[in-house]
């Protein structure tokens, strides 16, 4: 592709905010909003399902004045488990007619596809999309699609058991395909953010979230599932360029494919300042630490063993409080009085949240790809332990990582001892390309030329 040349590019996602939130939707709506300043953009998503000819599928157009990008809905995708784990794997690998999609493809004649989620795209769409020569970009935001035990000498023997790994989205015991497609409707959209449906949602996330997975499944099922990691495997070989969105991620998907062509490139998004400046002269005046976690209350984020690591500590150090934000569940832990459960919180309260504290703990236990907190963060003066899971680490100094428990145990004591003065300023010199207009010009550097 010629470079400066327009280009009709599809963007493939789970949907825009607020519909959809997080990290991948976050990334690839602004990611659109700034290729759209100089290409024609199509964000398509996997959109509800029809109760007549439910497999086949079709491109429609939802018009909307808020982006300068055209919205588009697949109908009729195959099923969305959003991550949280999938019940009956049939469902999710059945054939689909594409052909109405495909016209849509010819007529519009993109010259990029670039996937950012394998849920709800059929992998009979993605075999036509290579037979129109159409260049295919896969963004790295998670690991749907691979499981660990498809490494191992049986696999098949390993899946009869639902018990897996972190990084395995495939292997959990999710919701039924009903209430996945009721997830996907139109009417969910608008009652998503009610009152009622977030007590629901609610209560089904604190109770996934304290299960032992450990069901067995029926050898039919066990078939079924090894059958449906094939599928992904398949879609990801189909893929013409990776962008790894961390040393993380690459290092990762190497364990499943020995020959990938790609390149790893930090992600970002829009709307970010830095402000590191601000507080250079800044410094602490009281010994009382405030902690913050940010992110969902599970296990693979480490949220269980952080919890364990501040009951730890407030046996010798009375000197701080922790927050929390980001997620609906709630534990009796948030009943201490030294801990704050601030839940869900919007975007535009994020500056808020960062000038607030003294430092952000992630200690993630999943291989996180990326996490904007640590971006956003770091931009705000505020200095962020992660731990070597986490793929943001890339633009970190070594002094902020940390490998296990004891080791961040050893962090924080030594912060609640001398406070955080010489982690912020360790922060300042940081070289970081956080705009996404210069981000954007690397994408199209690396993936679309």
């Amino acid at each position: 592709m010629e470079k400066n040349k327009k280009m009709k590019i599809v963007e493939y996602t789970l949907g825009v905010p607020p519909f959809r939130r997080g990290g991948l939707p976050r990334y690839s709506t602004d990611l659109s909003s700034e290729l759209a300043l100089k290409h024609d953009v199509y964000v398509l998503y996997p959109g509800h399902n029809t109760l007549i000819n439910s497999r086949k599928v079709k491109v429609v157009n939802n018009k909307s004045d808020k982006y300068d990008f055209s919205i588009m809905e697949l109908v009729n995708p195959l099923p969305v488990s959003l991550g949280l784990g999938i019940s009956e794997s049939g469902p999710f690998m059945e054939k689909r007619d594409v052909s109405m999609a495909v016209e849509w493809l010819k007529e519009l004649s993109p010259n990029i596809f670039h996937i950012h989620t394998l849920m709800g795209l059929p992998k009979e769409l993605l075999y036509e999309i290579k037979k129109l020569n159409i260049k295919v970009v896969f963004t790295t935001h998670d690991f749907y699609g691979l499981c660990p035990k498809m490494l191992l000498n049986n696999p098949v023997k390993e899946l009869s058991n639902r018990k897996c790994t972190y990084d395995c989205m495939l292997c959990k015991d999710g919701p039924s395909k009903l209430k996945l497609d009721i997830m996907q409707s139109n009417l969910y959209k608008w009652l998503k953010d009610s009152s009622f449906i977030k007590i629901l949602r609610s209560n089904q996330k604190s109770a996934l979230n304290g299960a032992e997975e450990q069901r067995e499944v029926s050898e039919q099922e066990s078939q079924a599932r090894f059958m449906l990691r094939k599928y992904y495997l398949e879609m990801f070989a189909l893929i013409d360029k990776f962008h790894f969105n961390s040393t993380v991620s690459k290092k990762y998907f190497e364990k499943y494919f020995s020959h990938l062509k790609g390149e790893v490139l930090s992600i970002t998004h829009e709307g970010l300042v830095d402000r590191r400046n601000e507080f250079a002269n800044q410094q602490s005046t009281s010994n009382h630490i405030k902690l913050a976690y940010i992110g969902p209350y599970d296990e693979k984020k480490g949220f269980f063993m952080l919890i364990e690591v501040l009951k730890k500590l407030r046996l010798k150090y009375q000197n701080f409080d922790i927050y929390f934000y980001g997620d609906i569940a709630q534990y009796s832990f948030f009943k201490e009085e030294w801990v704050h459960n601030e839940g869900i919180y919007s975007g535009n309260d994020m500056g808020k949240i960062y000038k607030s504290v003294d430092l952000v703990v992630l200690p993630s236990l999943w291989h996180e790809t990326f996490g904007f907190v640590v971006l956003e963060s770091i931009l705000s003066g505020t200095p962020v332990l992660v731990s070597d899971n986490v793929g943001a680490g890339d633009i970190l100094p070594e002094s902020f990582k940390f490998r296990d428990e004891k080791v961040l145990v050893d962090c924080l004591s030594k912060i609640l001892l001398n406070g955080v003065d010489s982690y912020k300023k360790e922060l300042l010199n940081l070289p970081i390309i956080y705009t996404m207009k210069d981000h954007v010009i690397e994408v199209e550097k690396e993936f679309y030329v």
